[in-house]
């Protein structure tokens, strides 16, 4: 069974009336999750859809801080100079920890409140992004395969759940380059 991709599930959730598909892009809370998820919601808003894409607070501050918005926009939306008409709502949420709660240090308790406690806060935000008369209803989740729970939120929203992953693309990469250095 091959992985969904975003504009299969719009098709599939019947977004027939030529309004713009909406998908709501979940990474996971680790930069290097996040900043893939970036380009991808840029890919998706270059190819039409409305993209609402949901971050930590403790992530967009490493983030901004490290002046990683990756040239697309810096300061506090990471997606300020992303032009060509994107159409991207870049929304925070807490993942249960001040800003100061040391995440490496107290590894299993930050994975806990990623579990547990992270969820709802995606979950409320959501509820008020799909009742805001400005946004558009969501019309599919994108989200990290190291999460389990949008599967559950997803079915709240009645959108399909496309899973998506980081870290086979640097695999294939690395792939890539190595049978090119054997063969050359």
């Amino acid at each position: 069974m091959g992985q969904q991709q975003p504009q299969d599930a719009v098709a599939a959730n019947g977004n027939g009336g030529g309004k713009r598909p909406h998908a709501v892009v979940i990474p996971y809370p680790l930069q290097g999750h996040v900043i893939p998820a970036v380009h991808l919601a840029l890919r998706l808003a270059a190819r039409g859809f409305a993209v609402t894409f949901v971050n930590t607070e403790s992530v967009h501050r490493q983030i901004t801080s490290s002046g990683g918005g990756h040239g697309v926009g810096g300061g506090d939306d990471i997606f300020a100079g992303a032009g060509g008409g994107a159409m991207i709502r870049y929304e925070l949420v807490s993942d249960a920890f001040p800003l100061g709660f040391d995440r490496s240090r107290n590894h299993d308790q930050y994975m806990e409140g990623v579990l547990h406690v992270l969820p709802a806060h995606v979950d409320e935000l959501l509820r008020r992004v799909v009742g805001d008369g400005d946004a558009a209803a969501a019309t599919c989740l994108v989200a990290d395969t190291l999460f389990v729970w949008p599967a559950t939120l997803a079915r709240k929203l009645g959108v399909p759940v496309v899973s998506c992953t980081t870290e086979l693309k640097v695999g294939d990469y690395e792939e890539h380059e190595l049978q090119h250095a054997v063969h050359h």
